[in-house]
């Protein structure tokens, strides 16, 4: 399709991180230009908002050198937000509200949490369901803020992107002997120096709550050994994958196809990117 691929993974736009998040390696950015990978200082903190304005413009860039944007990446609200399907214009929570809700998303159950929605936010905790982990944390911070004194700041974008999702979906199994090779290919690609590197540069920094950093850190602490890591790593990932999940049956407009037969998942990918190169 000469095209060019664009990253839309929350995890892949850290430097020194190549390990942990994945990022595609040589022999993948040799096949195709591959861009928004890798050039993030870990010590920093990005959002979907910041994603939209950095992919409209390096989808812009693409088309004018004549070639098709591939966003790829299961970072669903990154999707969502560029489509134009998930308003920017909501509450922004400041550093301190989101701190008190990761801290206290640590310390209690799911239901407690949702128990507090409803004394903060009664008509916000109607609409979300008590299993929606993510929505009741955003929720939460987004009544924190709108109760403190701090105006709110707030984002609104106009344009949307016309995108063509394909959802590319395994089996439960399949997922899950995926999710293991991959996590114990990490430690052994050495994710455990790649921790320590980032955590002695940049000291506790935003990216190491990637899956697999804690864990990895541990194991240097001397607080776990590598096989107790790779197995929480390995549980942790999977609660991961299930949420993401929950949120592509969301995409109701997605194409989902089987990617255990990768010839045929292929065959429907391409198809739908000669449809929306067509149309645009």
């Amino acid at each position: 399709m000469d095209g060019e691929i664009i990253n839309a993974d929350s995890r892949q736009i850290y430097a020194g991180m190549s390990i942990g998040t994945g990022q595609p390696d040589d022999a993948m950015r040799a096949r195709a230009p591959h861009l928004g990978y890798g050039w993030l200082s870990p010590e920093q903190r990005y959002s979907a908002a910041r994603f939209v304005e950095d992919a409209d413009e390096t989808i812009d860039a693409v088309r004018e050198r004549g070639k098709l944007p591939l966003l790829v990446g299961g970072t669903g609200l990154y999707i969502e937000a560029l489509a134009g399907t998930m308003p920017l214009d909501r509450l922004f929570a400041e550093e301190a509200v989101r701190e008190r809700v990761r801290a206290e998303a640590e310390v209690h159950p799911l239901q407690t949490l949702h128990d507090w929605l409803s004394v903060l936010s009664p008509q916000s905790a109607s609409r979300v369901p008590s299993g929606d982990r993510y929505r009741i944390l955003r929720a939460i911070e987004a009544a924190l803020t709108a109760r403190s004194d701090v105006p709110p700041r707030s984002n609104s974008r106009p344009r949307q992107r016309r995108l063509q999702i394909v959802v590319l979906a395994v089996s439960p199994r399949e997922l899950e002997m995926r999710v293991q090779r991959r996590v114990a290919g990490m430690f052994s690609a050495g994710l455990i120096g790649e921790a320590v590197s980032v955590r002695r540069r940049y000291g506790d920094a935003p990216a190491l709550s990637g899956l697999g950093y804690a864990e990895a850190l541990a194991v240097d602490a001397g607080t776990a050994t590598q096989q107790e890591a790779v197995a929480l790593t390995v549980r942790r990932t999977l609660r991961y994958a299930k949420r993401q999940r929950t949120w592509f049956r969301r995409m109701h407009d997605a194409i989902v196809v089987d990617a255990s037969d990768v010839d045929a998942a292929a065959a429907t990918a391409l198809r739908a990117a000669r449809e929306i190169k067509t149309a645009t």
